[in-house]
């Protein structure tokens, strides 16, 4: 849960500097929009491959090497003079981070089922606190005025030991072999029986970007709230995500996996018509409530039953998902933006909609195996 809180501290100091970095390389949004494109592409590069990676090593060892040097890698975007380097910068970030995110979402379901209870939605509700955190924590050090690069040496300095001390804190284990476990693929991509449950990610993340990228322009342009209320729409989002986090895994212990992810997809679908078609504040932020109470046990709830599926290794499953799920993100902005271009941003919300009904219906998706400990293989087993 530390690691998990950390990852989104680390991340998410990050946003609220982007202007800074604008405002030094002297750019317009275009040009600052091709730099901000090393993120996705490092991602889409290390993503594939990342499954295999953590397979070897374990995913204990690869947070304990690859978390240290996610810190220190968001060193570099302060120092870009231009914004090929400050592509270079992100790429390196990018890829640094979907390797970490991957293997902790794999260590959090090793632990889940050696202890034989639920605990990956708590460790995604502490990412959600720690994204929280880390929003403030980088307004606050952009509002003292202290330089970019000086800001992220205090995150690293914090970072790199904590980082450490939390992946040497995690507990070893022999690791398993499944007996139906075949090698395990150089390009993690998805099976037929993973297609289901990454579907069913993909458009609950497709909802949860466009929240994040659109409120705050629905909530002016449409709603005609003034800039410093548009806070409140993103803080209801994010406070009613983590606290449906928080909430997951006893719900998901006392009701089961899938009447959660489809009750709570069913509570997106009217929070987003809700938002959609909302004429005054209250209405809007309580839109964004519901849709972010509604998404917010989809990725824990889909990253437990990829793990859980049978035939390959749970680091690749869970790489699989992440690529799929990730495609939500990238392809939510044209989706939304070309259709507000056209109709307006109500119906730009509004095209998530089918989506958010694919989920209804493949909820039954993250149905997974039973929690605790995998039956040992009659194959030897390997020290971590």
């Amino acid at each position: 849960m530390g690691i998990f809180f950390l990852h989104a501290v680390v991340m998410t100091n990050w946003y609220p500097r982007i202007p800074d970095v604008q405002a030094h390389l002297g750019v317009g949004p275009g040009d600052l929009s091709l730099g901000l494109l090393g993120t996705p592409v490092g991602t889409l590069i290390a993503l594939p491959f990342a499954g295999r990676l953590i397979h070897r090593l374990s995913a204990r060892s690869v947070i304990r090497a690859a978390f240290p040097f996610y810190c220190l890698a968001f060193l570099l975007p302060g120092w870009a003079w231009s914004v090929p380097s400050l592509f270079a910068s992100l790429l390196l970030i990018g890829m640094a981070q979907p390797v970490v995110d991957v293997a902790m979402n794999v260590e959090a379901d090793r632990i889940e089922r050696d202890g034989g209870r639920r605990i990956m939605n708590t460790c995604h509700g502490f990412w959600s606190a720690g994204s929280m955190v880390g929003g403030v924590s980088g307004a606050t050090f952009a509002g003292w005025g202290v330089g970019v690069p000086w800001h992220y040496m205090v995150i690293a300095a914090i970072g790199v030991p904590v980082s450490l001390l939390l992946a040497n804190a995690l507990p070893v284990t022999a690791r398993v072999h499944r007996p139906d476990e075949m090698p395990p693929p150089w390009i993690a991509l998805p099976t037929k029986a993973l297609l289901g449950v990454c579907i069913f990610a993909f458009g609950m993340l497709l909802v949860e970007g466009s929240a994040l990228d659109w409120s705050g322009s629905f909530l002016q342009k449409v709603i005609g709230v003034s800039p410093a209320a548009t806070g409140i729409g993103f803080g209801a989002f994010a406070l009613f995500m983590a606290g449906g986090r928080f909430m997951g895994d006893r719900m998901s212990e006392r009701y089961g996996p899938v009447l959660v992810a489809r009750t709570c997809a069913v509570i997106c679908l009217f929070g987003m018509i809700v938002l959609a078609t909302a004429g005054s504040l209250p209405i809007a932020v309580a839109g964004l409530a519901a849709a972010g109470l509604g998404v917010s046990v989809a990725a824990p709830l889909a990253v437990s039953a990829a793990a859980g599926r049978r035939g390959r290794p749970a680091a690749v499953n869970v790489a699989a998902l992440s690529l799929i799920s990730f495609g939500g993100f990238l392809v939510e902005p044209p989706l939304v933006g070309f259709v507000a271009e056209y109709g307006g941003l109500r119906w730009g919300l509004a095209a998530t909609i089918p989506a958010i009904i694919a989920s209804i219906l493949l909820a039954g998706h993250v149905r997974r195996g039973p929690v605790g400990p995998v039956p040992p293989s009659p194959l030897p087993n390997l020290a971590a």
